[in-house]
């Protein structure tokens, strides 16, 4: 299949490239070329803002895709050019969140709205993010769906290449030797996924007909934030260390989500495991392959500062 992916070169993006590269597709990877790591497959490249409608629409005018992945397309600017460009018996896929329900804005705001797992028919948001337009995936969504899109909402999504480093709360304190981590009572749910699962998730909704639907493309089991936390020390072969309870207005800021929240964001997957056949492949080993990366790769800005930490275990 032809396939023109936007956005094609970082985490999420990266792994969809490489999934369909060895699943033998014609690819077309349009960025702007700022990030083209050297070790992606051979695939053709098209340097272009994909904010540009018409400078988009030139860009891959003469590839003649059959289907398009938008990774990057997160608002309605960003949706709009890419409709434009690609006509409608493009098959189309996009990659949205579960920031699009409306249990995303109430933890946020403080409050419990809904009743849990969520599901791909639980309410929306009816607010908009108030803090610019560049990532927005209600708008997004409301341009791709009624045009025939396969729209996937994930979760918290972890791996290789990483560049939000979810991992990095508990990672910087076992690169630093810290014994004892303050956390508090560590139950909120939230919802994660493998970069590889994503990108099998995507080579599904490429082979089958699921247009203008949604799936929740996260794990079946969720571990709660302290358990998640232990996963990684584990994963990180740290078992000297150790996780302290402390008052959650004791948390250093980076810390805050092992502490009581008003909302857990647990995904339900199940549509997407009976409709697309998804599943994923093993989500301790995606764990432990995602600590070992990160082990590895530390963020040049990583901060070394534990006073919070001192000041919460005194």
């Amino acid at each position: 299949m032809r396939i023109a992916i936007l956005g094609g070169t970082q985490f999420i993006g990266r792994a969809i490239t490489s999934r369909l590269a060895e699943e033998s597709h014609e690819l077309l990877v349009v960025h702007r070329g700022e990030h083209e790591p050297p070790d992606l497959p051979d695939v053709r490249h098209a340097h272009v803002d994909r904010h540009d409608g018409p400078a988009l629409r030139e860009a891959v005018a003469g590839f003649q895709a059959e289907a398009a992945v938008d990774v990057s397309g997160m608002n309605a600017r960003a949706a709009e050019a890419a409709l434009d460009a690609f006509g409608p018996e493009v098959k189309l896929v996009a990659i949205s969140s579960g920031d699009v329900y409306r249990a995303y804005d109430a933890l946020h705001a403080g409050w419990t709205s809904d009743a849990l797992p969520l599901t791909e028919d639980s309410p929306l948001r009816e607010r908009r993010f108030v803090d610019g337009p560049e990532c927005e995936n209600l708008e997004m969504e409301e341009r791709y769906l009624p045009r025939g899109a396969t729209v996937l909402r994930l979760g918290a999504v972890y791996g290789e290449h990483d560049y939000q480093r979810r991992f990095e709360f508990v990672l910087r304190r076992v690169r630093a030797g810290r014994k004892r981590i303050p956390v508090g009572s560590g139950q909120f749910l939230f919802s994660r996924v493998y970069v590889g699962d994503v990108a099998a998730a995507v080579s599904l909704a490429l082979a089958g007909d699921h247009r203008g639907e949604a799936f929740n493309v996260v794990e079946r089991a969720t571990a709660p934030y302290r358990l998640f936390a232990e996963q990684i020390l584990a994963a990180a072969d740290a078992p000297d260390v150790e996780l302290v309870r402390v008052s959650d207005e004791r948390l250093p800021a980076d810390l805050e989500l092992t502490g009581v929240l008003s909302q857990h964001l647990l995904m339900d997957p199940g549509k997407a495991r009976t409709v697309l056949g998804w599943e994923p492949v093993d989500p301790a080993a995606g764990l432990l392959e995602s600590v070992r990366w990160h082990l590895a790769n530390p963020p040049a800005d990583a901060s070394d500062d534990f006073t919070a930490d001192d000041a919460a275990l005194e």
